[in-house]
């Protein structure tokens, strides 16, 4: 190899340096790499399969589905192993506590860290006159869009929209619901709120499941004997080529486990 050609490669060896170091800042800017296919993963083994890899990146998507369903601990698996991946990510809670949470980790077999729950009840103490000025769903976008500034995420999950109403005092959801979607995909993140369901056994009551980008249902079964399991599926999501059967979900050693209805499960 020439001088020349030895100059050449050193000024190709630094550029591909400084191109690495761009990416890396560009990660940091968006709060983590999701991954090459632009998804975040749910981390349920079979359900990220039944979605071409998991949810793409920038979607706001509900989760519902009856009380007990395990809502809560598959949002927080979906943060704590996306941040474990690179993925920084926000569970926002509007009811149950962080110490409760930090347990429900500890069972399911995750690292207990809190440094990513945010308990809206000392967020509550610090707004106590929400109420009369500027509304809950306000604070909550400012938060979100201070916490975007200073430490950038890529991942957000709200426990449950249907606190959200009554604090916010939601009186038209689709419209009330219609804004905040906006703003949440206006913040760049991938959103999943969680949703209780209706009386009625309907997963998303005020029908959001419109206006969100996806929608994964929970709901029991019963399987005989006496015996009921949970189940999940995918709903919607655009942009993907999913499948819409029931799977039976289950929490193994390693996580949870969404498997074919009618497959074996462990005994």
């Amino acid at each position: 190899m020439t001088k020349r050609e030895e100059r050449l490669q050193e000024e190709v060896d630094a550029l591909k340096g400084r191109l690495r170091d761009l990416e890396s800042r560009i990660d940091a800017m968006s709060g983590g790499r999701t991954k090459e296919s632009g998804r975040i993963r749910t981390f349920v083994a079979g359900l990220d399969e039944a979605m071409e890899g998991g949810i793409p990146a920038g979607h706001v998507v509900l989760l519902g589905g009856p009380s007990g369903t395990m809502k809560t601990s598959l949002g927080l698996s979906l943060v704590h192993k996306n941040r474990l991946e690179g993925t920084k990510g926000l569970y926002v809670s509007l009811e149950e506590g962080r110490a409760s949470l930090v347990r429900t980790m500890s069972r399911l077999g995750m690292e207990p860290k809190d440094d990513f729950i945010v308990d809206i009840a000392r967020l509550r103490t610090e707004h106590e006159a929400a109420d009369e000025t500027r509304g809950w769903l306000q604070i909550l976008q400012e938060y979100l869009e201070r916490k975007r500034e200073k430490e950038p995420f890529g991942l957000v999950v709200i426990d449950p929209l249907n606190s959200l109403y009554a604090l916010a005092h939601i009186t038209d959801p689709r419209a009330d619901l219609f804004h905040f979607f906006t703003f949440l995909r206006g913040l760049g993140v991938t959103a999943v709120l969680i949703e209780e369901a209706s009386d009625d056994g309907s997963a998303f009551p005020n029908h959001e499941d419109f206006l969100a980008d996806g929608a994964i249902q929970l709901r029991y079964a019963g399987e005989g004997d006496g015996r009921v399991a949970v189940h999940i599926r995918c709903l919607k999501m655009r942009h993907t080529n999913h499948s819409r059967d029931w799977f039976r979900l289950e929490h193994a050693d390693n996580g949870f486990v969404a498997r074919p209805l009618g497959a074996s499960t462990r005994p």
